[in-house]
């Protein structure tokens, strides 16, 4: 899948595949925080700690 963004705070998040779904891993400064499965349920773990979907970058794949 691939698809990373980046925040502040050491927050990141991975769209990865969790047992064959589409999932999405966020993680603060490396460590787990939650799986969320929609865009809505990522939006309110990061209300939770202050940020907002407009906070996070997405990480470009680099060139070879």
């Amino acid at each position: 899948m691939g698809k990373q963004w980046v925040g502040p705070r050491g927050w990141d998040v991975e769209l990865i595949l969790l047992d064959g779904t589409p999932t999405l891993r966020a993680r603060q400064y490396g460590v787990l925080s939650d799986y969320c499965a929609t865009i809505i349920e990522l939006e309110r773990l990061l209300l939770r700690a202050g940020l907002t979907m407009a906070d996070l970058v997405e990480v470009l794949p680099r060139s070879r």
